[in-house]
């Protein structure tokens, strides 16, 4: 029998009602963003990081933390914002930020995005950055930040006149990031107004993201899940289009999603903490990035010199 932290019971509705902490600095709105404007011509690459979000507040929480920042157009790409990231040293992580329609497979979804953007803007890794539904109450808190450590396909299957078996894949995530999310929360302090709540917000950097095409919001749904997939504590609906891009194009890809809700039958009691969720996975990335010499040695796409433009370095 599950407890009543693990289900959607009357009993813990004040706490899911809860307001999210007061953040440090307000969230850009639509009318704060540049409109200074470059021809992709005249862009400098290969980039360094693209940021990939889907939702609006997505992309706001990421265009937070980038410097210089300037818009480019490419039919084919759509806008792409282009930025600087990084604190620590003299030099610069050169950023693209993208939004890209929700799920893996859909048309502008990630799949097709990540493919298109990582030829074009030639980056060493990408980041799906955003926000994520939790599969455990006692596990995860509101507005906690999952990074992708494994990333697993549930919506695979096989069905048989004995049953229906999952299908799917579940893969680490890919070499290079490996080595940089176990210290993901290292240093890192959550954006928050009062620092006495900063301790609040946890980083999970061995986390197992669950993603497929469901938009899942049901108690049913989500023992399914948790007994098919025992050591998930997330779901999402991009990640797997990441994945199966980055994998085509041999290129290092991560997920990093804040807790917006539970996937219990209980998100619509949970919608102010999507943009606190979006911020806080979006200042975990900027903790990873805060070193730029940490990723002088990775390789951009392609590592070849074939095919540059030339405005390419």
């Amino acid at each position: 029998m599950l407890s009543a932290s693990e289900t959607g019971s009357e009993s813990t509705s004040p706490y899911l009602k809860k307001m999210p902490p007061e953040l440090e600095k307000e969230i850009p709105e639509e009318s704060d963003i540049t409109n200074n404007f470059k021809a992709l011509k005249d862009v400098q690459l290969p980039i360094d990081i693209l940021l990939l979000t889907v939702k609006d507040i997505e992309f706001r929480s990421c265009y937070f933390n980038l410097g210089n920042v300037f818009r480019s157009y490419e039919r084919g790409l759509g806008h792409v914002y282009f930025g600087e990231m990084g604190e620590v040293g003299d030099t610069k992580l050169r950023v693209a930020l993208i939004k890209c329609s929700e799920g893996a497979a859909n048309p502008g979804g990630a799949l097709i995005t990540v493919k298109n953007t990582v030829v074009k803007l030639r980056p060493k890794a990408v980041f799906c950055v955003g926000c994520c539904g939790a599969l455990h109450r006692d596990k995860t808190k509101l507005g906690d930040v999952i990074v992708s450590a494994k990333l697993t396909t549930y919506a695979d299957k096989k069905v048989t006149n004995q049953g229906v078996y999952p299908h799917g894949f579940s893969v680490p995530v890919s070499s290079d990031i490996s080595g940089l999310i176990n210290y993901a929360g290292h240093g890192w302090s959550a954006p928050l107004k009062n620092q006495e709540e900063r301790g609040s917000v946890k980083v999970h950097s061995d986390g197992e993201f669950l993603s497929g095409p469901e938009e899942i919001d049901s108690e049913k749904r989500r023992r399914e899940l948790v007994e098919l997939y025992p050591n998930a504590i997330a779901v999402e609906m991009d990640g797997q289009g990441v994945f199966s891009a980055a994998h085509d194009l041999k290129m290092e890809w991560v997920v990093i999603k804040g807790v917006s809700s539970y996937v219990d039958g209980t998100a619509s009691l949970t919608e102010d903490w999507k943009p606190f969720a979006s911020v806080m996975a979006a200042s975990v990335v900027k903790n990873i990035l805060r070193v730029p010499d940490v990723f002088e040695g990775w390789a951009h796409y392609p590592s070849s010199d074939m095919g540059r433009a030339p405005n390419e370095g």
